[in-house]
C-alpha cells in the first residue's frame, strides 16, 4: 500500500508540469481564437471569408508559437564574476552567446512566418486590415480619453510619488504648459 501511494505521488509530481504546459498552450489557442473572432467581427467578415480568415489566422498564430522565445535565462549563480575560474568565465560567456544566437534565430523564424502569412492574407484583406495583424497601432489615450501618466508606478516610490519622489498626476500632464 505504501509503495502504491508513493508511486502515485511520484506520477502526479512528474505529470504536474506537463499539465501546466498543456493549459498554457490551450490558453494561447483560446486567445488566438478570441482575437481572430474580434478581427473578423470588426471587419464584418461573413460566410466563407470569415471561416477562411479564422482558420488561416489560427494557423498563423500556431506557427508563430512554434518559434516564440522560450526566454532561456542564464544560470543563476551565487558567485561573483571575480570568483569564476578562467574556464568557468569562458563557459558562461559562450553560453550567453549561444542564448543570444537562439533568440536571433527565433526572431528570424518569426519574421519568415510573418512574411509567409502576409502574402496569404494580402490576397483577401485590405492593407489597413493587414496593419491590424502585422503592425497594430495602440491608442494610448483610448481609456478615458486621457493619458494616465505614471499611474502604474504609484506606490513603488516614497510617498506615492513618481521617480525620485516627484509627485505624479497633480497638474503636470502631457498637455500642460511647462
Amino acid at each position: 500500500m505504501k509503495k502504491t501511494v508513493c508511486m502515485l505521488f511520484f506520477a502526479c509530481l512528474v505529470s504536474w508540469p506537463l499539465t501546466g504546459m498543456a493549459q498554457r498552450e490551450n490558453r494561447f489557442e483560446q486567445m488566438a481564437e478570441k482575437r481572430a473572432g474580434q478581427l473578423a467581427d470588426s471587419w464584418k467578415l461573413e460566410g466563407e471569408a470569415r471561416t477562411g480568415f479564422l482558420s488561416t489566422y489560427k494557423e498563423y498564430i500556431a506557427e508563430q508559437m512554434k518559434h516564440r522565445s522560450a526566454m532561456v535565462r542564464p544560470e543563476r549563480d551565487a558567485k561573483k564574476a571575480s570568483e569564476y575560474t578562467d574556464e568557468e568565465a569562458n563557459a558562461r560567456i559562450t553560453a550567453e552567446f549561444d542564448r543570444k544566437a537562439q533568440e536571433v534565430a527565433n526572431a528570424f523564424n518569426r519574421l519568415e512566418v510573418d512574411k509567409k502569412y502576409y502574402e496569404l492574407f494580402a490576397k483577401s484583406l485590405t492593407p489597413q486590415q493587414l496593419v491590424e495583424i502585422f503592425a497594430p497601432v495602440f491608442n494610448v489615450r483610448a481609456r478615458g480619453g486621457q493619458f494616465r501618466q505614471g499611474r502604474g508606478m504609484q506606490g513603488n516610490f516614497p510617498m506615492g510619488g513618481g521617480m525620485q519622489g516627484a509627485p505624479m498626476g497633480g497638474g503636470m500632464g502631457m498637455d500642460d504648459d511647462w
